[in-house]
């Protein structure tokens, strides 16, 4: 972490040096950077400690099919995908790797498996539905007879995928249309202004549902474009303000005075100074599009199932919450944990570039 902290103040101005120890100097937002890596690194590398596929196998495989040689070879299955042919089994499609591995040890072969420390990924459906937490099913199952705990861990990858895609297209629409409404004005801004109300007023989470609905394709990709579509309004604004703010300072008019072009006066002279406030807001946006896809989930108009999600999550947990607590308890806590995270990080950064402050 030091050496992490010395290369990013070594390419920071002094301003923002200044920040920056102001922000990493708060116990908060070093609490909250924590509990958010230490989340994305586990979703991320959810397959590494939870799935149904052995992280290593060791095996003797035929040369061919029906040929008596065979060669050991070595496969990495929760990394990537073989086909049963390449396992030298020949008489299915599918692959049930506990099977191989029983099988082969039954035959006497020197097999070797590594699995993951929770033997399950969030498809597998197990003939034990709504099992209470154990020591196989850590956080229980569900009315399907899939591992809680799987699905939560794969979930929360979603969620911040979600989340993070949100944050980026958000800000990109928003700083591309703030600037140019900042910069040119005049009836660009007038008309921008009036397109960014209708916006505003319409009723966004009703008109999500309705899209959702109508295109009957309820990919990640899908969702993401509807609620970036009514999210960039807020960008947008404080883009525009700051632009309108900066543009006729004395650096811009010096700037102007000496040849310089348009689009050297917005990326080396405004832009940088107008984003420094706009950033304070990704922790924030960042929340809010986990959010969204929690509700959108819940409400069973966000990703497809069986697609692991924690709104789906809590969707089970409300209609079984008599019969299985674990079910609603579980997400709720992951999603508080996030968002609560992700909360201290945006108010540290808040007042870290707080002027009052600098």
């Amino acid at each position: 972490m030091a050496f992490l902290n010395r290369f990013i103040l070594s390419r920071l101005s002094q301003p923002n040096q200044r920040r920056w120890k102001a922000f990493v100097g708060q116990r908060r937002a070093r609490i909250g950077l924590w509990i958010f890596f230490i989340a994305l690194f586990f979703s991320l590398t959810a397959e590494l400690w939870s799935n149904h596929k052995p992280l290593y196998l060791s095996r003797e495989v035929p040369i061919s099919e029906g040929s008596e040689q065979t060669v050991r070879r070595r496969f990495f299955p929760a990394v990537f995908d073989y086909t049963a042919a390449e396992l030298g089994v020949f008489d299915t499609f599918s692959v049930d790797y506990e099977a191989i591995v029983a099988e082969d040890r039954e035959r006497g072969k020197e097999t070797t498996a590594i699995f993951p420390i929770n033997r399950w990924d969030p498809f597998v459906q197990a003939p034990e539905t709504l099992q209470a937490p154990s020591s196989t099913y850590w956080l229980g199952t569900d009315n399907l007879g899939r591992d809680v705990t799987a699905r939560l861990l794969y979930g929360v990858r979603v969620s911040m995928t979600f989340g993070i895609m949100f944050w980026l297209c958000t800000f990109l629409i928003g700083i591309v249309v703030g600037s140019v409404q900042g910069y040119i004005g005049g009836r660009t801004d007038f008309v921008t202004e009036r397109v960014k109300e209708l916006f505003e007023i319409i009723p966004f989470l009703s008109v999500v549902i309705l899209i959702n609905g109508l295109m009957r394709s309820q990919s990640v990709m899908v969702t993401l474009m509807v609620v970036v579509i009514f999210s960039w309004v807020s960008i947008s604004s404080q883009m525009r303000a700051a632009f309108l703010s900066l543009r006729r300072r004395d650096f811009c008019e010096a700037a102007r005075a000496m040849g310089s072009s348009h689009g050297r006066i917005i990326f080396k002279h405004i832009l940088p100074n107008a984003l420094t406030p706009i950033l304070t807001l990704t922790p924030f946006m960042i929340s809010s599009g986990i959010a969204f896809l929690a509700v959108l989930d819940y409400l069973g108009f966000g990703l497809n199932p069986p697609t692991p999600s924690l709104g789906e999550l809590l969707q089970q947990g409300r209609n079984y919450i008599q019969n299985a607590p674990w079910l609603l308890l579980a997400p709720t806590a992951a999603l508080a944990v996030m968002l609560i995270s992700i909360n201290l990080v945006g108010e540290s950064l808040r007042q870290a570039f707080d002027p009052k402050k600098a």
